[in-house]
């Protein structure tokens, strides 16, 4: 499965850290090798719809699952135990709108 990024992330992924990009471009990775199969340590359905939570360290990435691809379409720095209602409809959004 390949990973593509929404403008929306590529804004949220160039501005993180070293630390915090080399870590989610490795979980990334995994993702991309092993899909569904890397467990829910990294990968969580977040809604009904096909809305899925990359987890990588405190970065979350929003994955909108259309075939055989994924599109990071909203990323998010967890602060929080809880998600976000907010986060998640507009992940919902622009998922239904790709």
């Amino acid at each position: 499965m390949k990973v593509f990024y929404t403008t929306e992330a590529v804004k949220f992924v160039e501005e993180l850290s070293l630390q915090d990009h080399s870590r989610l471009e490795r979980t990334r990775k995994l993702f991309e090798a092993y899909g569904f199969k890397i467990g829910s340590k990294y990968i969580k359905k977040i809604t009904k719809s096909n809305v899925w939570e990359l987890r990588a360290g405190k970065i979350r990435l929003f994955l909108c699952i259309k075939g055989k691809n994924a599109i990071g379409v909203h990323a998010i720095y967890k602060k929080s135990q809880k998600l976000l209602l907010h986060d998640m409809k507009l992940a919902e959004k622009r998922c239904k709108s790709i």
